[in-house]
C-alpha cells in the first residue's frame, strides 16, 4: 500500500541542482504515492549537475514558485548543488514560501548545501541540522546547531550532508512525510 498517497510536495530547485538529490527523493515519493511537483524560478527546463561541475539531465519544471503558494503542499523537499542553492537562497519568493511551511508545521527536507536556503529564510536559529561540511560555518553563525551525522531529524525537519546519504535520507524523509499525514488526519 502506498504510504503518501494524495500527498502533496513541493520540490524548490533551479538551475545547479545535484542530480541524485531530486532525482533519488522523487523516486522515492513517487513510489510512496506523493504527487510531487518541481517548482522553480522560471518555467521550463532545468539544468542537472554532478558535483557541481558536470552537467547531466535536464527536469522539466512544473510550475514558477512565484505562481504556487504553500498552502497548497504538504511538505517541501530541497535538494543540494551548490549554484542551485545560492540562486535559491536569495529569491524573495522562495524565502517567503520556505516561512509560510514552516509557519505550518509542514515537513521541510534538505540536503547538501540546501539548508543554505533555510539560512537565509531566517529559519534555523534553535534548530539542529547538517548539511555539506563547507556550509557549517554559515548554520552556526545563523543560530543553528550543526552536526556531522548521515541524518538528522529535529522537530519537522530531516537534513543530510550528501549524496552518499540518500539511502538513510531517503527513509527518514518518507518517515517523517507519514507522520505528518497521519497528524494531519486525526
Amino acid at each position: 500500500m502506498s504510504r503518501l498517497t494524495d500527498f502533496r510536495v513541493a520540490v524548490l530547485a533551479t538551475d545547479g541542482f545535484e542530480e541524485s538529490e531530486l532525482t533519488e527523493p522523487v523516486k522515492a515519493l513517487r513510489d510512496a504515492g506523493a504527487q510531487v511537483s518541481i517548482l522553480s524560478l522560471k518555467p521550463g527546463q532545468i539544468q542537472a549537475v554532478r558535483h557541481d561541475l558536470d552537467k547531466t539531465v535536464k527536469i522539466k519544471v512544473d510550475r514558477a514558485i512565484r505562481d504556487a503558494s504553500a498552502a497548497e503542499f504538504d511538505a517541501v523537499h530541497l535538494p543540494g548543488g551548490t549554484v542551485n542553492a545560492d540562486s535559491l537562497r536569495m529569491a524573495p519568493e522562495v524565502q517567503a514560501f520556505l516561512r509560510a511551511m514552516q509557519d505550518a508545521g509542514k515537513p521541510i527536507t534538505a540536503i547538501c548545501h540546501a539548508p543554505w536556503e533555510l539560512v537565509s529564510a531566517g529559519l534555523v536559529r534553535g534548530r539542529t541540522l547538517t548539511s555539506y561540511y563547507t556550509i557549517q560555518d554559515d548554520i552556526r553563525n545563523a543560530g543553528g546547531d550543526w552536526v556531522d551525522r548521515e541524518v538528522v531529524k529535529d522537530g519537522n525537519w530531516v537534513t543530510s550532508r550528501q549524496p552518499a546519504d540518500l539511502p538513510a535520507f531517503n527513509q527518514a524523509m518518507i518517515n517523517l512525510f507519514s507522520r505528518s499525514l497521519v497528524a494531519s488526519h486525526t
